[in-house]
C-alpha cells in the first residue's frame, strides 16, 4: 500500500539503494583490500557471467509477471461483458424470468464491485457474489424453452454464463499464484551477489563511486519490486480495478434512469437504480 503518497515501489527502490550503501561501508570497513591488478581477469570474467544470468533471470521473470497481469485484466474485462450480454440478451425470455434474470445480472455486478473486490484484497472470494452467479445459472439451465428462438436464445444465454464462470474461475486461481513469491529468495540472493561484485571493484571511496553504487541497487531493486507487486494483481498501488463492472452498471442504472426502456415485471431493482428512476440527476453513490 502506499506511504505518505509515495508509490511502494519508489520506496523499496530506494530503500536497496540505502542498504546497498550501508553494505559498501560496512565491506570497506570490515574487508580487506584485494589486489585489483592481479585478479581483474577473472573479476571481470565473474562479473560478465553473474550480471548476464542475474539480468535474464530478472527480465524473464519482469516479462511473466507483465504478461499475467495484463491477462488477468483483460479477463475481468471478457467476465464484465458476459455478464452485460447476459442481460441483453435476457430481454428475449418470458415473464417473469426476465425480470428476474436483469435482477440478478445487475445484483452480481454491484456485488463484484462492493463486496468481491474488498474481499480479493483479502485472498479470498466472496460466496455472496458465487451464490448469485449460481442463481443466474440455475434460472437459465432450469429454463424449458418454448420453440427454437427461445432454444437458440438459452444457448446464448449458456455460452455467456460460462465465460463468466471460466473468468472468475481465472480470478479465483491468482489469489492462489504462489510462483513469483516462491522466487523471491533466490532473487534477492541474485541481487546481493551483484552488489559484492561491485564492492569488489571499489579500492578507494569516492562520490561517483558511491553514485553508481547506489544506481545499480535501485535497478535491482525497482525490478524485484516490480515482480513482486505485479503478482498481488488485488493488492498494493497496482491491484487491479472492477472498471468493466462499474461500467456495465453505470450504463444498466443510466439506461432505467433516463426511462431508455421500462424494467420488465417482477424486477426488484437496486436501490441506487430506483434513486435514479425517480431522479436521473441524482448523485451517484461511488464505488468503494
Amino acid at each position: 500500500m502506499p506511504t505518505l503518497g509515495i508509490p511502494i515501489i519508489v520506496l523499496l527502490s530506494l530503500g536497496a539503494a540505502v542498504l546497498a550503501m550501508v553494505g559498501f561501508a560496512a565491506v570497506r570497513k570490515f574487508s580487506k583490500p584485494i589486489d585489483l591488478v592481479e585478479h581483474q581477469t577473472f573479476l571481470d570474467a565473474m562479473c560478465n557471467i553473474v550480471g548476464t544470468l542475474v539480468s535474464i533471470l530478472l527480465g524473464l521473470l519482469v516479462a511473466s509477471a507483465l504478461d499475467t497481469y495484463q491477462s488477468l485484466e483483460r479477463t475481468i474485462d471478457v467476465e464484465a461483458d458476459a455478464v452485460a450480454q447476459v442481460f441483453r440478451f435476457s430481454r428475449g425470455l418470458p415473464d417473469p424470468l426476465q425480470g428476474e434474470m436483469q435482477t440478478l445480472c445487475e445484483q452480481y455486478c454491484d456485488e463484484i464491485i462492493r463486496v468481491e473486490w474488498p474481499s480479493l484484497a483479502k485472498g479470498v472470494p466472496s460466496r455472496k457474489t458465487f451464490i448469485t452467479f449460481t442463481e443466474i445459472t440455475d434460472d437459465v439451465v432450469r429454463f424449458k424453452p418454448a420453440d427454437n428462438g427461445q432454444t437458440n436464445l438459452q444457448a446464448s444465454l449458456l455460452q455467456a454464463i460460462q465465460q463468466i464462470g471460466d473468468c472468475r474461475r481465472t480470478r479465483v486461481l491468482a489469489l492462489s499464484n504462489r510462483r513469483n513469491e516462491i522466487l523471491m529468495p533466490l532473487l534477492a540472493i541474485c541481487a546481493i551477489t551483484v552488489m559484492l561484485f561491485t564492492y569488489l571493484y571499489v579500492k578507494h571511496v569516492s562520490t561517483l563511486q558511491a553514485v553508481l553504487i547506489a544506481c545499480v541497487a535501485v535497478v535491482l531493486g525497482g525490478n524485484i519490486s516490480l515482480v513482486y507487486l505485479l503478482s498481488k494483481p488485488f493488492e498494493g498501488d497496482w491491484r487491479l480495478q472492477p472498471r468493466g463492472f462499474e461500467l456495465t452498471l453505470r450504463t444498466l442504472r443510466e439506461v432505467y434512469g433516463n426511462h431508455l426502456y421500462e424494467p420488465p415485471p417482477g424486477t426488484v431493482l437496486n436501490p441506487q437504480t430506483l434513486m435514479l428512476m425517480r431522479d436521473p440527476n441524482a448523485k451517484r453513490e461511488p464505488s468503494k
